[in-house]
């Protein structure tokens, strides 16, 4: 069996504040450690569930990308780090058993979620696949279902944990946390969280044979509100790019990847 994991900072258990997910301080620099120890604990259940192989993107900071503190990483996987990326899920292809998030967020706008935003808290309102509401967990599940991929495995506060279970019923989830605002949360004992994390494991990879992809007919088209029409000016006369208003973009494709893609080469 082989496996996708793609990671993101906010939803990784101890935190919930802004600085903790911007490099260049110590709290970010202790961040970083709570993450590689999540992504740690997942390769190494894994492993000892006999997966063959398990590829782990570094995926916070799309500009930055190299979170993870490589000289930590346990042996069992192929770790992706740097950026820019080939693709917005690079390595994953048709032939994986299922994609997994570990430490991910809920979208812009999302109540009592620790650290929500969709993509850019700072430029973007919010973003649709055929005017259905999505995230970064909606846009990496129905990237990966267009490949007939399912996602099968979320680690996030509970918030995130909820999302991915309106997209994706049967998938397995890890709460690492519990909202209260933005920048506060019920904060869980790391025995409790790497606990809960092994459990969502193991039952995924039991029945990620019966997890259906997320998909969606075709053509596709990805919208996206920015909050200040000068975040969508870059777009304003590009080849491929619809301005439905001075802020609001699409990008059409014949599945959600292609139309994802689409914006990503813009």
């Amino acid at each position: 069996m082989r496996f996708h994991i793609s990671t993101d900072l906010e939803g990784v258990e101890g935190v919930v504040l802004p600085v903790q997910t911007e490099s260049g301080n110590p709290m970010y620099e202790r961040a970083r450690r709570l993450l590689t120890r999540e992504v740690n604990i997942v390769v190494q259940t894994l492993n000892e569930l006999g997966i063959e192989e398990i590829i782990v993107l570094d995926g916070h900071g799309a500009n930055q990308a190299y979170n993870l503190v490589y000289e930590e990483l346990v042996d069992g996987a192929k770790y992706i780090m740097g950026s820019p990326w080939p693709d917005y899920l690079t390595m994953l292809t048709s032939d994986f058993d299922g994609l997994m998030l570990i430490g991910a967020h809920a979208m812009a706008g999302t109540k009592g979620s620790v650290l929500d935003h969709t993509m850019s808290s700072i430029s973007w309102r919010g973003a649709y696949i055929n005017d259905i509401p999505v995230g970064e967990i909606g846009m990496c599940a129905f990237y990966a279902g267009s490949l007939g991929v399912p996602l099968v495995f979320v680690s996030g506060d509970d918030k995130a944990c909820l999302e991915a279970k309106n997209l994706v019923s049967d998938v397995e989830v890890a709460i690492t946390k519990y909202g209260l605002t933005r920048t506060s949360a019920v904060m869980l004992p790391q025995t409790t969280v790497e606990n809960n994390i092994k459990s969502a494991l193991k039952r995924a990879v039991e029945k990620c044979k019966i997890i259906k992809p997320l998909t969606i007919d075709g053509p596709v088209s990805f919208k996206i509100e920015f909050l200040l029409a000068e975040h969508a000016q870059r777009y304003w006369n590009k080849e491929g790019a619809k301005l439905l208003d001075a802020r609001t973009v699409v990008f059409t494709g014949k599945d959600a990847r292609d139309a994802i893609e689409r914006w990503l080469s813009t």
